[in-house]
């Protein structure tokens, strides 16, 4: 990236929608660090990306910005859906803070599901639909497991993941 790249969030009108950037605004954001800078526009464009940064450096946002994007350009179609699995519970819900932040003026729904919670709860929310899912894999195989053949099956999850 150039000396004279805009970096600021507001750069980005036309790319990310209105809700997404005053979700940015309402977080205090107003430029991009060096890992959203050179991800988020290339997320936005469908691109595979592997990146590392150091801890604080906005990695967070980085990948979550094109993901909240991904479903509100799919207009909440069938199917649609984005997981955000997180190797802890405390990185999920790390994740899942910036997440309900990031959402404040959006209307997709999501959830976190990890260990330690109700599971009942989460997979009645799962099973009500849900566009926008930060796990941990354990409670994520948990549920492909014990809803797998249940009427009421964690829609997104089969649907998604096209268990059988």
């Amino acid at each position: 990236s150039g000396a004279f790249e805009d970096n600021s969030f507001t750069s980005l009108a036309g790319l990310v929608s209105e809700n997404t950037l005053k979700g940015i605004s309402d977080m205090g954001f107003t430029h991009m660090t060096e890992i959203q800078h050179k991800s988020i526009k290339p997320l936005l464009e469908g691109r595979d990306i592997l990146a590392a940064a150091k801890t604080g450096s906005g990695k967070t946002l980085a990948f979550l910005i094109p993901a909240v994007e991904l479903i509100y350009k799919l207009k909440f179609m069938p199917r649609n859906g984005v997981i955000i699995l997180s190797p802890t519970r405390e990185l999920a819900m790390q994740t899942y803070g910036v997440l309900k932040e990031l959402m404040n003026h959006h209307v997709h729904t999501y959830g976190l599901i990890m260990g330690g919670s109700n599971r009942s709860a989460e997979a009645q929310k799962l099973g009500n639909g849900i566009n926008i899912i930060v796990a941990t894999p354990g409670r994520l195989l948990d549920h492909m497991q014990v809803d797998k053949n249940n009427d009421s099956c964690v829609k997104f999850l089969c649907n998604n993941l096209n268990l059988t």
